[in-house]
């Protein structure tokens, strides 16, 4: 029997139904999922409950050498050793010691190594650091056998690295359609008491959902939003997220005192249908599948620089609009094109953004190129 692992930094909510289904896919295999457990909360929380696959998790032990963050789970590396897999399924994240070592023993041991990666990098290394860290990236990926990678901006990271392009394939990131295409009736009806309880009739109503940490700039958008409303009365935000910068965020909201700013603290569960409500997605700071999440639901994206997928997601005029990354005045003008948009661009611009998701950005899909890639090293294992 084969077994295969796969490993993450947590084990995403987001993330259930497309491990569940790639277990499934290898269901004659030993599929297992080693995540890490955070101790401090930071805005992004783990899954914690049953699932249908085996998944492990490992405390987390991180600590901060500017600029970079030194992350260890206790007990992966033995767990691993001793369960011994054919096939291991890694994050590209070369500060985690515990991936370091997993990877060095994998290639010791001639197990096979896919690195699944997005290739953003939150550019805080300069000069000599980035040179260090770029040198540590490119030893970390040449033990692998493979890569997948969320986008085209990802292969190209990749590739900087000095890995051949034949190694590599673009698997973009995606969220789960079917249950959203099941469900699509009951999420379209609460959206509608949405709209009815918040009063977004007549208004464009902007919309933001992540964790409230620093590199979402959930800030930036408030005084953009702000801003705007000198001169626009019919615009409405609505915040959802939790994390480190609640209190920030309302204190601010707080100050303004501005009944169109909405602030409804974390929803994970049943938050489909504000994305139906909104008229328009923001994500002002880093950050992806929310952009899938709205586009599926046929809205429009404003967006600067995130994970490197919204290359492939929001292109300006056609699915969305760009602003430049850290820009106050990029972005309100950004959201005041989306405020003067006439209703049947915007009507194709949604018809745009469904289309990506439906054939190229879903789970799905996902488990197809994941299994392919999975299956031809299993098949080289068996020549070997």
């Amino acid at each position: 029997m084969n077994k295969i692992v796969l490993i993450t930094p947590i084990l995403q909510h987001y993330r259930l139904s497309f491990y569940e289904k790639l277990s499934r896919s290898f269901n004659e295999s030993q599929f297992a999922v080693f995540h890490g457990i955070k101790k401090i909360e930071d805005g992004r929380p783990g899954y914690i409950g049953a699932t249908e696959f085996v998944n492990k998790g490992f405390e987390e032990f991180k600590i901060r050498i500017y600029p970079f963050d030194i992350v260890y789970n206790w007990g992966m590396f033995s767990e691993l050793k001793k369960l011994n897999p054919d096939i291991i399924i890694i994050q590209g994240i070369t500060g985690n010691l515990s991936y370091r070592r997993i990877v060095f023993w994998a290639k010791k041991k001639r197990k096979k190594i896919i690195i699944w990666t997005s290739g953003w990098e939150p550019g805080k290394s300069k000069g000599i650091l980035l040179n260090f860290k770029n040198m540590l990236v490119k030893s970390f990926f040449k033990k692998a056998d493979s890569f997948l990678t969320y986008s085209e901006f990802g292969t190209e990271y990749v590739m900087s690295k000095g890995i051949e392009k034949s190694i590599i394939e673009t698997c973009y990131n995606g969220i789960e359609n079917d249950d959203l295409i099941k469900n699509s009736s009951e999420i379209i009806r609460k959206s509608k008491e949405i709209r009815i309880e918040y009063n977004l009739e007549g208004y464009i109503t902007f919309l933001f959902v992540g964790g409230l940490i620093p590199e979402k700039k959930v800030e930036l958008l408030i005084s953009a939003f702000i801003e705007l409303r000198k001169k626009h009365d019919k615009i409405k935000l609505i915040i959802i997220g939790d994390g480190p910068l609640k209190l920030m965020v309302k204190e601010t909201l707080k100050d303004n005192n501005d009944l169109n700013i909405i602030y409804l603290g974390r929803i994970v569960d049943g938050v489909d249908p504000y994305f139906a409500a909104s008229d328009c997605f923001v994500l002002p700071g880093v950050g992806g599948l929310a952009l899938n999440q709205a586009m599926f639901w046929g809205k429009t994206c404003i967006v600067s620089k995130a994970d490197g997928t919204e290359d492939d997601l929001v292109i300006d005029g056609i699915t969305g609009y760009r602003f430049k990354e850290n820009n106050l005045a990029s972005l309100v003008s950004a959201m005041d094109r989306r405020i003067n948009e006439k209703k049947d661009k915007v009507d194709t611009m949604s018809d745009s953004s469904r289309q990506i998701i439906h054939n190229k950005s879903n789970v799905n899909n996902m488990v197809n190129v994941f299994s392919k890639a999975i299956n031809r090293l299993l098949i080289k294992n068996e020549k070997f």
